[in-house]
């Protein structure tokens, strides 16, 4: 992995003032993604958000209503402080410290668990080992860009892209672009394929 995309660099990046990252939610440039996963997913599933970042899109499932167990996973540890924070910090079986690449699910977990990867894929070198944790028949949600950026390691500019990157483990549900045409992100739903490893 390049320097350039370590958790300090995350550490770094992601809470530094001016960071999108840091706005409030009602502010922030995802919040209509965030509200087309929340829309994805009902009140009584389990949430596992991979790569939670500043926990904008717990709070939001948590404003919602959302009542049943939610964790947050991310390998930095400043945005998962500020997450933390943002998110009321009285409960610290929210969010935990991981890298993704050493994350595994809980066997323990409910059938009905939703993994959310939200922002996550692009960034990471080994996407495809990520989403192969992912328990065969649960759900994933999950966005990614159609647009270049610096900490982008892959882009789609379209859904063939991600039908190409992902079909042989997933089986999608959903499609939908939400953004300008140039600069959008696309949000999907599917189901981790059984039939793949």
């Amino acid at each position: 992995m390049t320097e350039a995309y370590t958790a300090d660099w995350y550490d770094e990046v992601m809470v530094e003032e001016g960071s999108p990252a840091m706005l409030p939610l009602e502010e922030s440039p995802w919040l209509l993604v965030y509200e087309a996963l929340a829309d994805m997913i009902v009140l009584y599933e389990e949430v596992v958000d991979l790569g939670c970042g500043t926990g904008r899109f717990i709070e939001l499932l948590r404003r919602k209503g959302y009542y049943a167990q939610i964790t947050g996973i991310d390998w930095s540890a400043a945005a998962l402080a500020e997450a933390a924070r943002y998110f009321g910090g009285n409960d610290p079986e929210v969010f935990y410290l991981q890298d993704l690449a050493e994350w595994e699910p809980d066997p323990q977990r409910a059938g009905n668990t939703v993994y959310v990867c939200s922002e996550v894929l692009e960034h990471l070198e080994d996407d495809l080992a990520l989403v192969r944790k992912i328990p065969p028949g649960h759900r994933f949600l999950f966005t990614v860009p159609n647009f270049d950026s610096q900490a982008h390691l892959r882009t789609f500019y379209g859904p063939g892209d991600v039908w190409r990157r992902y079909a042989d483990l997933l089986a999608f549900r959903s499609w939908k672009l939400i953004g300008p045409e140039r600069h959008a992100i696309h949000v999907c739903e599917a189901i981790r394929r059984a039939d793949a490893w």
